[in-house]
């Protein structure tokens, strides 16, 4: 990839004269300043000289891996091994005497704008330390980031390619173009990774579970966008959206948004909802122009693993967040349990997405909860759609059990129409550490639900969360204030 670099070597002090000539040139190449130059080079100096005398015992030999990424305005090094386990506490106490600032991880913290320690399980450790640089670095030349939704090019230019544009619902033969538009956007990150597979393609489209919209020019497959049906539910995602980046910026993206909600009203679908990321933007504005409004912002929904060409994002090695846009076409008016503890947030939701309802009263205590794991995500999520007299015990146990599977991520969704009891319900599950996401419209059995999520994984970005509406910048920050709270 451009911009990117690795060296692996092995853990031997002297092979960091090459690491440590490289490393100039390669600063000196995109015009990274002298100072902050020689300060990066010390910081990884440092890191692999930890990993040399303490990762492995005396006389193991060992693999010492360093890669290099460079963005815009800054420079990120991540120097992994294999050896012994590290205690993050360390970490979280430096700097740990001003005294000692040249040695070890003191100097690495003084040295650079970032440090953090990630662990990787099967693959070891590694410590990543980012360094800016106060001008603009000279890089090579990145395609374009585009927002898809025709902003970025001329009129005229635009209705030259819609005279061309033809915007329909999938095709058997589709197939194979909409693979290597993912491709062309992903590389080999997307998570859905069926959509490589183009027979998987056909068959997900002939049962029903998706359905699709694709752009064609002249021969040539340039855009998808589709429905993914949620199970018990007669709603669907909006997802997959691509467009091929030689043609983005030309609101092939707009025309397929258009045919896809027309689409989703042809098939007498409840409510659509979208999970944009939040590394960007441009998704979240897209969603707002077709009328859907932000409900909830899952932190840790998008698995690290995720890349999209061409776009510098730093902070590579996080699971990313998103935000969930619902636009409901089922506005029946609904009789809701709402936690005293959440009630203006979830009010709100509802406010925003046009939904009427009402506060309800009495209803059972009937205990209903089940575990939903998604191994591709590696996430969980606990269901909850009746609580017991002994539900705090209860969900407790059901929580280890979900905890078994090992998931980055954990959720609990609360049905906002059958769970009397939700106060006691919300307050048993903070709790065990669980705090506010916010509201899934439709999402089982025509029912809403109240979404709260934990964090099992260390690895969740929290701080560079990109939202586009004011609603989702308040909810960013209550989100971040309530699990300062558990």
């Amino acid at each position: 990839m451009k911009n990117r670099f690795f060296i692996k070597t092995y853990n031997d002090i002297e092979f960091f004269k090459p690491v440590r000539s490289f490393l100039a040139e390669l600063c000196a190449i995109v015009s990274f300043p002298k100072k902050e130059t020689d300060e990066l080079i010390e910081a990884v100096w440092e890191l692999f000289e930890n990993a040399v005398e303490h990762a492995y015992e005396k006389d193991e030999e060992g693999i010492i891996e360093i890669e290099c990424e460079i963005f815009h305005n800054g420079i990120k090094i991540d120097v992994r091994d294999e050896g012994l386990p590290f205690d993050p506490k360390i970490l979280g106490q430096v700097p740990l005497d001003l005294k000692e600032k040249n040695k070890g991880l003191n100097r690495v913290y003084l040295l650079v704008d970032s440090l953090k320690y990630f662990n990787l399980g099967l693959h070891g450790k590694k410590f990543s330390v980012i360094k800016y640089a106060p001008l603009h670095l000279r890089l090579k030349e990145d395609v374009g980031f585009y927002s898809d939704i025709g902003d970025d090019l001329d009129q005229t230019t635009k209705e030259h390619i819609k005279e061309r544009l033809i915007v329909r619902s999938f095709q058997e033969g589709d197939e194979v173009g909409i693979a290597r538009l993912i491709y062309k956007n992903y590389g080999y990150t997307y998570f859905k990774d069926i959509f490589y597979f183009p027979e998987k393609i056909v068959q997900k489209e002939r049962s029903g579970a998706i359905h699709s919209i694709v752009a064609q020019i002249d021969d040539k497959i340039v855009g998808h966008f589709a429905l993914v049906m949620v199970p018990n539910s007669n709603t669907a995602e909006i997802g997959i959206a691509v467009v091929d980046p030689n043609f983005k910026g030309m609101g092939i993206m707009k025309v397929m948004f258009e045919k896809l909600i027309q689409k989703a009203k042809e098939l007498g679908l409840s409510a659509l909802f979208g999970e944009a990321v939040t590394f960007h933007p441009y998704s979240q504005r897209a969603n707002a122009r077709f009328g859907f409004a932000p409900t909830a912002l899952q932190l840790g929904e998008v698995h690290q693993m995720v890349r999209l060409k061409g776009h510098k994002y730093p902070f590579r090695d996080t699971r990313g967040a998103t935000v969930v846009e619902y636009l409901v076409f089922k506005r029946t008016l609904r009789k809701i349990f709402i936690p005293k503890r959440y009630q203006e947030w979830i009010k709100k939701s509802y406010e925003l997405c046009n939904v009427p309802f009402e506060i309800a009263e009495g209803g059972e205590t009937k205990e209903k909860i089940a575990i939903e794991h998604n191994a591709t995500f590696n996430i969980t999520a606990i269901v909850i759609d009746g609580a017991g007299i002994n539900f705090e015990e209860r969900v407790t146990a059901i929580f280890e059990e979900a905890v078994k599977k090992h998931p980055d991520m954990v959720y609990a969704d609360i049905c906002l129409q059958s769970v009397a009891n939700i106060d006691k319900v919300v307050e048993a599950l903070r709790k065990l550490g669980f705090f506010y996401c916010g509201v899934l419209f439709l999402r089982r059995q025509e029912k809403d639900y109240l979404r709260m999520q934990l964090e099992l994984a260390e690895n969740i970005e929290e701080q560079n969360i990109v939202c586009y509406s004011d609603f989702c910048k308040e909810l960013h920050r209550f989100i971040l204030e309530d699990k300062k709270k558990i």
